[in-house]
């Protein structure tokens, strides 16, 4: 039973790699802003987008200078949506005022780098997946990556609001998928990359001992593609709009101090309810004692 639910864990990440590769969007702002002292920061985050996304209507396609046309073919076609939804995990370390770090955007490794103070961060980023895939739409190779600048207001010990400025080249999802399929997803990736500016803010704040949570947003204009909505009949029309894409995404931050210091004073807790619990049961026995040495006298 173990061994088929591998295979199936196996099947199912197969079929999603085939159209998540090489995605990338600005990872998040808030934990690049903790300071761990010298320990590793983890980060698992949750996105949503909406906005502007790219999706498979009729009668509307995205255009843009520089970028040329999707080979089409009678087996094959062009698979273009967008997903509203994506997932993040990063690990990061910081060398005083340096930061460093490892993630996944999704199925996407990437790296990230910069300086974190108090007050004022810059973080920059960059995906792994540098070579061409066989269908690719943009002409330029796979990279992805940007800069964003941070300020940030801390207000007591637990509370943290923060302002971003980024520039990126974000990647999002699209395949080529075969006429026919039974399995959505088969196919191969060939991811869409797409310069954006845009800004956001964030809050942070500590709900017990050993973790962080930030809640952030973020606006992003397309400075690559445009939206066109056509249509032949009954009269013709065309209209040309821009994309703006928006996201909220949630943070759940930890350090490895803060959990071995929560897991020590867990720990001391218990020693204490349990040294009290005797003290207890040692006074209930010297009262019962001299209870009954003045019974018998």
């Amino acid at each position: 039973m173990n061994r088929l639910a591998c295979l199936f864990v196996l099947f199912v990440a197969m079929m999603l790699a085939g159209c998540s590769v090489a995605i990338i969007h600005p990872p998040s702002a808030a934990a690049f802003m903790e300071k761990s002292d010298g320990n590793f920061v983890t980060d698992a985050s949750v996105s949503a987008f909406f906005g502007d996304l790219v999706d498979d209507e009729p009668h509307v396609n995205y255009v843009a200078d520089g970028v040329k046309e999707v080979e089409l073919s009678d087996g094959w076609y062009y698979k273009n949506k967008e997903w509203p939804v994506g997932a993040n995990f990063s690990i990061q370390k910081n060398k005083g005022y340096f930061k460093y770090g490892f993630g996944f955007d999704f199925l996407t490794p990437y790296v990230q780098a910069g300086f974190a103070s108090d007050y004022f961060g810059v973080m920059g980023w960059s995906n792994l997946w540098l070579w061409q895939l066989e269908k690719v739409e943009h002409k330029y190779f796979q990279w992805g990556g940007g800069v964003s600048i941070i300020e940030q207001l801390p207000i007591g010990d637990n509370f943290r609001i923060g302002l971003t400025q980024h520039l990126s080249r974000n990647g999002r999802e699209a395949n080529t998928a075969q006429h026919g399929a039974m399995v959505i997803g088969m196919g191969r990736s060939a991811p869409v990359f797409y310069d954006e500016i845009g800004c956001g803010g964030y809050i942070s704040f500590i709900p017990n001992e050993s973790l962080r949570v930030g809640i952030e947003f973020r606006y992003g204009r397309d400075l690559t593609y445009k939206r066109r909505e056509y249509s032949s009949y009954p009269v013709e029309y065309e209209k040309i709009s821009k994309m703006d894409r928006f996201a909220v995404t949630v943070s759940i931050i930890s350090t490895s101090e803060s959990i071995v210091t929560s897991s020590e004073k867990h720990e001391k807790m218990q020693r204490e309810r349990k040294a009290a619990e005797e003290r207890r049961k040692a006074r209930e026995l010297q009262s019962l004692e001299e209870y009954e040495e003045r019974e018998n006298e």
